[in-house]
């Protein structure tokens, strides 16, 4: 009669390998070489790409690449990058697309500059001044007799 634990299972199969912890080593060691290989092509890789992520962004920025190696080892993404440039862009001496920019002023604002410009560097002419200048201006000898307040004391000579 057959037992409900009997199986049809043959139990010799598995103890037919005499050598099985040392076989377990051995796949053990293999395995972890492996590990070890594909680490550091992982390695290689990410430094790859982060090489390429910095000269990209900086050829994108239009900075000069041998700020490169100044970037943080743990700013890989080119977000990150952009970030630290834009942080540090006074450090290195150049500016960012922010501060690229004009800024555009409205006319009132415009006029409102000169004003204040003028009036703080500005002199103010006086009177012998603003006549003198005008008469180093005249064009015609009309417009000097007219200057001068000699109009009727021209035609009588």
């Amino acid at each position: 009669m057959a037992n409900q634990y009997d199986d049809d299972y043959d139990y010799e199969e598995e103890t037919q390998d005499s050598s099985g912890p040392a076989n377990l080593r051995k796949a053990l060691k293999k395995a972890e070489r492996e590990r070890t290989a594909l680490q550091e092509q992982l390695t290689a890789v990410k430094s790859n790409l982060r090489e390429r992520s910095v000269k990209d962004v900086l050829e994108t920025k239009g900075v000069n690449s041998k700020i490169a190696k100044f970037i943080p080892s743990d700013i890989e993404a080119p977000e990150q990058i952009a970030a630290w440039l834009e942080e540090n862009a006074d450090v290195f001496g150049f500016r960012t697309e922010e501060q690229s920019q004009p800024t555009e002023l409205s006319q009132d604002a415009i006029t409102e500059q000169r004003i204040n410009t003028s009036a703080s560097t500005g002199i103010t002419p006086s009177r012998d001044e603003d006549l003198a200048n005008r008469i180093a201006s005249a064009q015609t000898k009309e417009e000097l007799m007219s200057l001068m307040g000699i109009v009727g004391l021209g035609r009588n000579r």
